[in-house]
């Protein structure tokens, strides 16, 4: 129901989020060892982003696109970062950051197509913001896994 210049300009502000994000979170990460919490964080900024697009899309109208562009933008560092701390061997991180990055691109290029079906079927993107949602809680569930103590145990 917004306006095509409010709609866009909302879009333009979660991009400078996103782009503030991926600037900031690499540098906040970097000093730890265990960047668990810092993507745990992200995460939860997306399904909080989400939950507020879903349950009050017209109040706070800019909290939720903020907390969303937070969340995305500091993702895609965070998938690289980890991916070269996982292994020392740089040909092995090198092909870890690969398949990462693939199938990342894979779930970011599918999306907009699977949003999209849902939209022209039910005639709202509730339910697939529902959906995002359930993967994001699903990628705070698997990055537990990823405690740094454990990498050793991975190299072979």
């Amino acid at each position: 129901g917004w306006s095509e210049q409010n709609a866009g300009l909302l879009l333009g502000f979660l991009t400078a989020m996103e782009v503030i994000s991926g600037l900031v979170t690499p540098a906040i990460a970097n000093r730890r060892q265990d960047k668990r919490g810092v993507v745990a964080v992200l995460l939860v900024l997306i399904i909080l982003g989400f939950c507020g697009l879903i349950l009050s899309p017209q109040h706070w109208s800019l909290l939720w696109p903020c907390l969303l562009g937070l969340g995305i933008g500091g993702l895609f560092p965070m998938s690289l970062i980890l991916s070269l701390d996982h292994l020392d061997n740089p040909r092995r991180a090198g092909g870890l950051t690969a398949f990462v990055q693939g199938i990342g691109y894979l779930i970011a290029g599918l999306s907009p197509l699977i949003a999209g079906m849902i939209r022209d079927q039910l005639g709202s993107f509730e339910w697939a913001w529902w959906s995002l949602m359930a993967v994001s809680g699903l990628m705070l569930l698997i990055v537990m896994r990823f405690d740094p103590a454990h990498y050793a145990r991975h190299i072979r």
